[in-house]
């Protein structure tokens, strides 16, 4: 994806209307990586996550802001965020903060092999990334029959209800096609997003130090599948 999906929503009966309103609020996030955008766009409005906000565990709905529980939730672009509204909800009932947009956006998502791998694989690497992209532009040109390609059971839960699935591909299809993914192509990387993503994952990940942008990327595949 090119951009960022993460969106912080609040309710606009609650009075959030601007960043600077999320002083004192309970936000909720999901462990795991997904809350370190939220992290960023917090301290970016001059407040310390663990003293100005109360940080909350989300689960993966919106059931939470809807009761009251939290001021503002985490919802991705294409699946939570679209709860309350096929629930009844109208779009303009909420301030919606796109992380992309605020400055606290990171990539998502990317396949990994080790070097080795890499070196030793690199006809097969091309020919699946070549095959994936195929996947994804078939996908991209008929979202509906993708979906049913998958083989849900659409009588689970709301979020694997047949229209909802239909939904999401057609908001996957914008991230994907977002930026450099239209005027270069699906799947590129783009360096300086690769770079602040890096970033914000050294700010919040102790783990995470003293990472070479340069060592940990190559777009040879992809240059070669696309040539």
């Amino acid at each position: 994806m090119q951009r960022s999906a993460m969106r912080l929503m609040a309710l606009k009966e609650s009075g959030i209307e601007d960043p600077s309103d999320i002083e004192g609020k309970k936000i909720g996030t999901w462990p795991g990586g997904n809350e370190l955008e939220p992290y960023a766009f917090i301290e970016m409005q001059g407040l310390d996550k663990d003293r100005d906000v109360t940080l909350v565990s989300q689960n993966f709905d919106m059931n939470q802001l809807l009761n009251g529980e939290l001021d503002l939730a985490s919802a991705m672009i294409y699946n939570e965020y679209w709860l309350p509204i096929e629930a009844g909800y109208s779009e303009d009932d909420f301030t919606v903060f796109d992380m992309e947009e605020e400055g606290a956006g990171m990539l998502q998502d990317a396949l990994f092999v080790q070097r080795d791998f890499l070196n030793y694989n690199e006809d097969l690497l091309v020919r699946f990334m070549k095959a994936s992209i195929k996947g994804w532009e078939y996908a991209i040109a008929n979202p509906t029959e993708s979906v049913d390609l998958i083989g849900l059971d659409f009588t689970l839960n709301d979020v694997t209800a047949r229209d909802h699935q239909v939904r999401m591909a057609g908001e996957t299809v914008k991230l994907y096609e977002a930026d450099d993914g239209k005027s270069k192509g699906l799947f590129y990387i783009n360096t300086e997003k690769l770079q602040s993503t890096i970033d914000i994952a050294t700010e919040y990940i102790d783990e995470v130090e003293d990472i070479d942008i340069n060592q940990i990327y190559t777009l040879d595949i992809w240059e070669k599948a696309t040539e």
